[in-house]
């Protein structure tokens, strides 16, 4: 399963980001975020501690989350006019803290959160002149830590002339 969390505020881009992503060989899951309720991540931890799995705000993400449980490959659709993932981009990749667990182990030579559940492949499809090096660089690293790989940054072709 792909999910793809498309924190776009418009439906401009929904067929070419369909394209890039129908490729992946599996069934996706589109969710259009930008009308969701989804508070940023707190750091309280409690989702470690105190509801090991569970995040303590209760919002949207929620149903994102428990669709991330059985997802392989995750795809974050953004904004880059700064140069780097927008706000609504953030907050939902910072929201993914309950898929880990607070335990820390030694993986490829790194300090990393045990996982709670399984691998997570970690891509970004993005709008703007996003810097495409730091993207690349951030992809790895995010699925680095979700004992996955980078699924890579994909611009989108219509998104250039946008920002």
């Amino acid at each position: 399963m792909t999910i793809v969390l498309n924190t776009l505020e418009t439906d401009d881009y929904a067929d070419e980001i369909d394209t890039l992503v129908s490729n992946m060989g599996n069934e996706v899951e589109m969710i259009k975020t930008s009308g969701m309720n989804i508070s940023h991540c707190l750091g309280c931890n409690q989702c470690w501690l105190k509801t090991p799995g569970v995040c303590a705000i209760k919002d949207d993400y929620e149903k994102i989350v428990r669709k991330l449980v059985g997802a392989q490959n995750l795809w974050i659709v953004s904004d880059t006019r700064f140069g780097f993932l927008d706000y609504r981009g953030k907050r939902v990749m910072d929201r993914i803290m309950p898929m880990l667990n607070m335990n820390i182990e030694f993986r490829d030579g790194w300090m990393r959160h045990q996982l709670r559940y399984h691998t997570l492949n970690v891509g970004v499809i993005y709008k703007g002149k996003g810097d495409q090096q730091l993207l690349d660089e951030w992809c790895e690293r995010a699925a680095v830590n979700l004992g996955g790989h980078s699924l890579g940054a994909t611009a989108l072709i219509g998104g250039k002339e946008d920002a």
